[in-house]
């Protein structure tokens, strides 16, 4: 999973979405509910280094994916939600498998120049 960018992307986005979880559940229960205004700072914390590493990856995964403009967005989108990393999990995973059987491809000397998936 970490051999290639979308793998990397891939694993900080369950981690960033894990992390969001935890947060919601800190400023919920613990902050709202029992009065605890400590915390949310360490998870807040952790949360935003996540979201930045995620969007620096998204940054560098896509050149490699050839993803538009709209398929960025929709990842990026993806990581406000709670549960968007979640959901868009498996296609990120089939992007890896069709990105890494691309090179594959490339590195045999077959030429593949058809779009992305979400590409017009």
């Amino acid at each position: 999973m970490l051999k290639t960018p979308i793998g990397r992307l891939r694993l900080t986005g369950l981690l960033e979405g894990t992390s969001y979880l935890v947060l919601l559940y800190c400023s919920i229960v613990l902050k709202r509910i029992h009065g605890n205004e400590e915390a949310i700072h360490l998870p807040g914390a952790i949360h935003g280094g996540l979201f930045i590493l995620l969007c620096l990856l998204l940054w560098l995964a896509r050149k490699q994916a050839r993803w538009t403009i709209k398929t960025c967005a929709m990842i990026f989108g993806a990581a406000l939600l709670p549960f968007g990393p979640f959901v868009i999990e498996p296609w990120l995973r089939r992007e890896d498998q069709r990105v890494r059987n691309q090179r594959q491809a490339n590195a045999a000397g077959i030429r593949d120049d058809a779009p992305g998936p979400l590409d017009p």
